[in-house]
């Protein structure tokens, strides 16, 4: 458990406004999924391209940014990730999607992805038809849901018999996880994030407008809800959707109007390894954070 006394959350707004300013965001973009959908130019592209990006988002960043390379290697040579949806023919665009491996995903998974969004968009220019009402977490839910029925849709043309969600291959069924089943959906959260939030920092894409930045859940990632907890924005350890709703609840009170905005800032301390997780004389003096992480207090900090 945490052995220092923890911030209050209110105590933290002048510390996280001071790391925000002082992001060298050029630097950190290179290292960071959303990169790939700002080297296209058309909205359709782009949100196409975070469509991939975001889902194969996890684990060491050099891992996950080669195989992507290699993705939309394939993607350009057909004319851009939106052309590429729109006309794949899985029999002859999957043979050049097979051998991406990431982890415990394969080429079907790939395959099966796009399969998806091509009866998504069919007819539509944006996914962001597909949003449900009420409460953004819900509203996620019905995206993802409509994704998951379209997968299904699909699949038959990529080889598999499937009747429900639950019979595609559970690789594939990682890529889409609910928040109605309490998972912290992070890769959605930054998908919605990107498309979402302004783009005033040069960050995020701001293509959709049915939604305002202020309802946004903070993408919970390891980072994140390590550094949150360092700050006091919660006590809890899981990384779940009930953790990401209580970080994002405490970042509210500091930005009403765009609560995810030191998303970026927090997760990038953590990729950049100028947070090692662990209080650090060499390292942690220099923080923007330091005089209210508990890794700064005289208590060692112990997890």
């Amino acid at each position: 458990m945490l052995t220092a006394e923890r911030p209050s959350a209110s105590s933290i707004g002048p510390y996280l406004e001071r790391l925000y300013a002082t992001v060298d965001i050029p630097a950190r973009l290179a290292a960071d999924p959303v990169r790939f959908a700002h080297r296209y130019a058309s909205r359709e592209d782009r949100e196409a391209a975070a469509v991939f990006a975001a889902c194969f988002a996890f684990g060491r960043v050099a891992a996950f940014s080669s195989v992507l390379e290699r993705l939309f290697a394939v993607l350009d040579a057909r004319g851009g990730p939106r052309a590429f949806v729109d006309g794949f023919d899985p029999e002859r665009d999957g043979v050049a999607l097979a051998p991406l491996v990431y982890r415990w995903n394969r080429g079907i998974d790939w395959t099966l992805l796009v399969a998806a969004l091509q009866r998504l968009y069919a007819g539509e220019p944006s996914l962001e038809r597909y949003l449900g009402e009420g409460a953004l977490p819900d509203a996620l839910d019905a995206l993802v849901l409509a994704a998951r029925d379209a997968s299904v849709e699909g699949a038959r043309s990529c080889g598999i018999a499937a009747k429900t969600f639950d019979d595609l291959p559970r690789s594939f069924r990682t890529l889409l996880p609910r928040p109605a089943d309490g998972s912290a959906t992070k890769r959605w959260w930054m998908f919605l994030r990107w498309m979402v939030r302004p783009t005033r920092e040069g960050i995020d894409l701001g293509l959709w407008t049915v939604r305002a930045p202020a309802e946004l859940v903070v993408p919970l990632d390891t980072h994140v809800l390590r550094l949150s907890r360092f700050l006091g924005l919660t006590k809890r350890r899981d990384g779940t959707l009930r953790t990401a709703l209580e970080v994002t609840d405490a970042l509210r009170g500091l930005d009403p109007a765009d609560p995810v905005r030191f998303d970026f800032a927090l997760a990038h301390l953590g990729i950049s390894g100028a947070c090692r997780g662990v209080r650090d004389e060499g390292i942690c003096p220099s923080c923007p954070l330091h005089p209210v992480c508990v890794t700064g207090g005289d208590t060692p900090l112990a997890l």
